[in-house]
């Protein structure tokens, strides 16, 4: 609990546009007794305080800058988080030993108190508080059947303690709680990152970046597309532009521009998805060009399909399964098929552009 009157003194005192000659005059005191409050040098005497109360109409609490406290353990989570928003760990520190005190076995309490040790760490760098930090995650864990955050489970625990170990130089115990946990790959980059960048271990770092970065282009694919697809239902042809910076991005990821690579799979849908919204935005012209690349380089990817990392700038020619198992088809023809015709019903170019796949196809089998 924080004591205020100090602040309080002074800003009353300004409020009232006195000065502290003025003030010290009011209440029979001297300038110097004044400027030692507002200074937090001293504290008035308690037949003081309450002269000072009754001087500016307000309560002696209001003028304490004293707040009754809540003992419910709602309040006081809400006074640890409200530490750590403030960056107030030593305020935090007794807030988070009374509610312990107070509630032990409570898991918000035990978990709130864990974080606040964990950012007073990475503030001050007190090495006493990292360890009191994971010893009550260890707890928090055990206290889990209590938790009702569905975005705290023990993983994330667990990933906060190897945080804190790698935070006190110990990388082992740390890359061994990372590694236990990598759990669709979540902690990857993070571990790759140890071991080229603070182990020199590249070899080691190799395999883990590899999948990391698999799975941020898989991110990139469905976070993007996804975006062009709100704005498509919308009728907005944001949704083009879109996908164009999706592509753009794909094409910038090659060794050889004109070589192929898996990422050509995923580029001849989106071309094809732009001949649909092209055709429903009234563009017959560019949807018909969209669809003719789509449907050649469809065909170029299913001539020498690729299904690793091989062209990718990233990679050099690593041989890796980065890109194995995509669930969009098994050749990019049927891709094209499934996820652009076979999904986007709805959409007013759809019929006709699947039209003119279906030339395309007659087309390029009878010049075969």
């Amino acid at each position: 609990m924080k004591i205020k009157i100090a602040e309080n003194i002074r800003n009353l005192r300004k409020t009232h546009s006195l000065t502290q000659e003025q003030m010290a005059e009011a209440l029979g005191v001297t300038v110097g007794a004044v400027y030692k409050w507002e200074a937090g040098l001293s504290m008035p005497e308690i037949k003081l305080i309450m002269e000072i109360a009754d001087f500016f109409e307000i309560s002696v609490d209001t003028l304490l800058g004293y707040e009754q406290q809540n003992g419910n353990v709602e309040n006081r989570i809400q006074k640890i988080k409200q530490c750590i928003v403030e960056k107030d760990f030593e305020e935090g520190v007794i807030e988070s030993e009374k509610a312990l005190k107070k509630y032990p076995n409570n898991f918000d309490v035990v978990y709130a108190s864990a974080m606040m040790y964990m950012l007073k760490f990475s503030e001050e760098k007190c090495d006493e508080a990292v360890i009191k930090s994971n010893q009550l995650f260890e707890k928090a864990i055990s206290l889990l059947y209590q938790n009702t955050e569905k975005r705290i489970n023990e993983v994330t625990i667990l990933n906060h303690m190897a945080s804190n170990y790698l935070a006190v130089g110990n990388m082992e115990k740390g890359l061994e709680i990372l590694k236990q946990n990598n759990i669709c790959n979540i902690n990857s980059s993070l571990i790759g990152y140890i071991y080229a960048v603070q182990l020199k271990k590249p070899e080691e770092a190799e395999k883990y970046l590899i999948s990391s970065m698999s799975e941020i282009i898989n991110q990139v694919i469905r976070t993007v597309s996804g975006m062009a697809f709100v704005y498509a239902q919308a009728d907005d042809e944001t949704c083009i532009s879109v996908v164009l910076w999706l592509m753009h991005f794909f094409d910038s990821l090659k060794m050889n521009a004109s070589a192929i690579t898996f990422l050509d799979k995923f580029k001849a849908i989106l071309m094809a998805q732009c001949a649909v919204w092209e055709a429903s935005f009234g563009h017959p012209d560019e949807a018909r060009e969209y669809i003719t690349n789509a449907y050649i380089l469809a065909k170029q990817f299913d001539e020498s399909p690729i299904y690793t990392m091989q062209g990718v700038k990233i990679f050099k020619e690593m041989e890796t399964e980065g890109a194995s198992f995509d669930g969009i088809g098994k050749t990019a023809m049927e891709a094209v098929e499934n996820f652009v015709f076979g999904k986007t019903a709805g959409f007013k170019g759809e019929k006709q552009v699947n039209e003119q796949w279906e030339e395309l196809k007659n087309e390029y089998t009878d010049a075969g």
